[in-house]
């Protein structure tokens, strides 16, 4: 269709709400020639259980989004002009109205590549009904806003945990230290000393003085010979506070705890607990461990690492050793 600026379209919201959107400015694409005509869209200030006369008020004002993380956020996006990409007449056509002082003041730019930050607006694919959801939104944040804020805290722990589940299925270690070098820092450890800030001391000096690359490896390494050391198997031998079931309280924290222990006792410990779950130590913990990694970055860096394994060392995080 021969679309024209201050043309007003009509969608269907959730709820039998009706929303409605404009299309403020055409222009060039941003890319190349080729491109042909990019449409600036904007989300209108209309929410109604009626659809809108071209008449209303309401029309003549841009949606603004002032909820979660938004803050006077205008709801405009560019879209392509090519009908076979835009599905632009899928929607009801309302009418044309004129281009409001306010949306002849906004400027026809792109954001930040193509997240529509630092100034422009975000460059969209094709036109979905969801483009005014918007609307119905604020008009939530602004009607049922107890009500809405919980949904979204249940829907967010929901794809958090999906994200997580998902995660640990396809964990894989990312490259890790050669090992014999592994275990040379572990062997660092001073067990002669009564503190285990002591203890840890001469492993962090001599880890500090390896690459950035070798520290994460390093990192890379731990986590991994943790996750597999997570089996109910060996989480059943660890003394008093044993795995029983799941209806028995278990600590999750002291289990990895002992798994740090049997890696600071070496190599050795390590293989046989490893390969026979009855080797685990009983009623003995090194939480210590843990830090190895980030103490000796920061002391070479002089700020905290930041750096996130192929493999999850949290208890239960090794799904296949759980079943």
């Amino acid at each position: 269709m021969n679309t024209k600026e201050g043309d007003i379209f009509i969608t269907k919201l959730e709820r039998d709400f009706y929303g409605a959107f404009k299309i403020i400015k055409k222009g060039k694409s941003f890319f190349s020639e080729k491109d042909g005509d990019l449409l600036m869209i904007a989300v209108l200030n209309y929410i109604d259980k009626e659809k809108p006369k071209i008449s209303d008020k309401r029309l003549n004002k841009v949606l603004c989004c002032d909820r979660f993380f938004c803050s006077n956020e205008y709801c405009i996006n560019f879209f392509t002009d090519n009908p076979k990409y835009n599905r632009l007449n899928e929607y009801e056509y309302l009418g044309n109205n004129p281009i409001t002082s306010f949306e002849k003041e906004i400027e026809f730019k792109l954001g930040d590549g193509r997240s529509g930050k630092k100034g422009g607006f975000p460059l969209s694919g094709v036109i979905e009904p969801h483009i005014v959801n918007n609307a119905f939104l604020e008009w939530r944040w602004n009607n049922e806003k107890e009500e809405f804020q919980k949904e979204v805290e249940i829907q967010n722990e929901k794809s958090r945990i999906a994200r997580e589940e998902y995660r640990k299925r396809s964990m894989k270690p990312k490259k890790m230290l050669e090992d014999n070098l592994f275990w040379e820092v572990i062997n660092k450890i001073d067990w002669k000393k009564e503190e285990d800030e002591d203890r840890m001391k001469p492993a962090i000096e001599f880890l500090s003085k390896k690459k950035v690359s070798e520290i994460k490896q390093f990192q890379e390494s731990l986590s991994y010979k943790l996750y597999q050391l997570d089996t109910k198997e060996h989480a059943k031998n660890i003394g008093e506070n044993f795995y029983k079931n799941e209806e028995t309280h278990f600590s999750v924290d002291y289990f990895l705890y002992v798994r740090c222990c049997v890696i600071a006792n070496g190599k050795s410990v390590f293989e046989s607990a490893l390969k026979n779950p009855k080797e685990m130590p009983k009623n003995i913990d090194f939480e210590a461990l843990l830090y190895l990694a980030e103490e000796a970055y920061e002391k070479r860096m002089n700020k905290e690492l930041e750096y996130e394994t192929g493999c999850d060392y949290e208890t239960f995080s090794n799904i296949k050793g759980w079943k």
